[in-house]
């Protein structure tokens, strides 16, 4: 009878151990993170006055498909930006002329960083720089609205 408790706890610890892979595998399908690898890809260097909530690691897309990863985000002490060191796959090649936006993927705050093609026959090469548009945050333009909204009334009021 021993026997026969002990073969279905190995059984079943064997399952458990079967299900958390499995987990850990969609978990990295989904976030993408599988199909990240350093050594083929090419970096750029991209500079924003504000970059909001972007995080190392989120994705570059283009029309919606992922292009990259970010690598690094620093400060830069000497022009007061923020500067996102880019990792794009070799397949995607951008024109010269390309613009890089920071995007919001929900009202949660979820950033990433689109890439629109410019046009262009020159391609981006590894160690290009180029100047980014800044991340749109919310609490600034509620703010600037409420303040023009106040400004509005008050000089309806004189």
């Amino acid at each position: 009878m021993n026997k026969t408790r002990d073969r279905a706890d190995l059984l079943a610890g064997l399952l458990i151990i079967a299900a958390a892979c499995s987990m850990v595998f969609i978990a990295m399908r989904a976030a993408s993170l599988g199909e990240y690898d350093d050594s083929d890809t090419y970096s750029v260097k991209v500079t924003f006055t504000n970059i909001g909530q972007l995080k190392e690691q989120s994705p570059v897309k283009s029309s919606g498909i992922i292009v990259g990863r970010i690598d690094s985000l620093a400060f830069d002490s000497e022009e007061f930006e923020a500067v996102a060191h880019l990792e794009l796959y070799p397949r995607n090649r951008f024109p010269s002329d390309s613009s890089f936006s920071i995007v919001s993927t929900n009202l949660l705050g979820d950033q990433y960083i689109n890439v629109e093609a410019g046009g262009a026959d020159e391609l981006l090469e590894d160690g290009d720089a180029k100047v980014g548009n800044s991340a749109i945050i919310l609490e600034e333009l509620i703010s600037k609205f409420l303040f023009d909204k106040a400004g509005e009334e008050e000089e309806s009021l004189l």
